[in-house]
């Protein structure tokens, strides 16, 4: 059976999101971060500052590779790029990352891995391993969703990429990796996955399932209510207990 896994940042490297927005901050001239973060949402302030860089984010994006192009070896130290690269009957990552980490790991260790940003990467048959950046990447910067329009504009899912997650759900089962309710740039994903799989999940056993850390009865309800079940982890030992459970599905 063919397993889907949605990706999202599996281990803290490079700067954080809160640093790419005092980032942009700082690019559009202002010296204190938390007298604009008064005046708008995260979202709201790399939509201004798209805006007031005539539509483009060039300059936020390559500063951010600048910080985020570590070398081969520590991509193979990492513990759970390691464990995601081993799991060889897992043809199919999405991830919301726009680094190129996941790809590079997975062909370090030998898998035939193919890039799926847009819809021309789409056609024709695909390689043993595909990785689809859900949110664009570096190498297709107009595709980043990154403001608070972008993320509208998702909602619609009615884009190439939203066509083919919907089918690409169907008869499989998911593991969200790196998630939680207080990530509303993914909070769409809960909702259309739970969609999608109508009644069918009912009669085939859990199909979803996502690892949070130290969980309570607060996140089992919610994520029960949309037909995930929760693994826990230990918020302290996130990266180990990852890195077990990883190992523990590939034996």
């Amino acid at each position: 059976m063919s397993v889907t896994w949605t990706v999202s940042e599996v281990e803290h490297r490079g700067p954080s999101w809160r640093q790419l927005v005092d980032q942009a901050i700082n690019q559009l001239g202002f010296s204190d971060p938390a007298l604009l973060r008064c005046r708008g949402t995260d979202q709201q302030i790399l939509e201004y500052f798209k805006r007031k860089h005539s539509g483009q984010i060039a300059k936020l994006t390559n500063w951010l590779t600048h910080y985020m192009a570590p070398p081969d070896d520590a991509l193979k130290n990492n513990a759970i790029l390691s464990g995601l690269a081993k799991l060889t009957d897992c043809q199919l990552f999405y991830t919301t990352n726009y680094d190129d980490f996941l790809e590079r790991r997975l062909t370090l260790d030998g898998r035939d891995a193919r890039v799926v940003a847009v819809e021309a990467q789409m056609a024709g048959r695909g390689r043993p391993c595909d990785v689809v950046k859900f949110h664009g990447d570096w190498n297709h910067p107009d595709q980043i969703v990154l403001t608070e329009r972008d993320y509208e504009e998702r909602l619609n899912l009615s884009r190439p990429l939203d066509l083919r997650l919907q089918a690409d759900l169907l008869g499989r089962v998911v593991l969200f990796l790196g998630y939680s309710f207080r990530d509303p740039n993914v909070a769409y994903l809960f909702s259309l996955f739970n969609q999608r799989r109508g009644n069918v999940g009912n009669r085939m056993g859990t199909r979803a399932y996502i690892t949070v850390s130290d969980p309570s009865d607060f996140e089992r309800e919610l994520f029960a209510a949309r037909g995930i079940e929760v693994i826990p982890i230990r918020g302290a030992e996130r990266t180990a207990d990852t890195a077990m459970l990883l190992d523990k599905i590939r034996s």
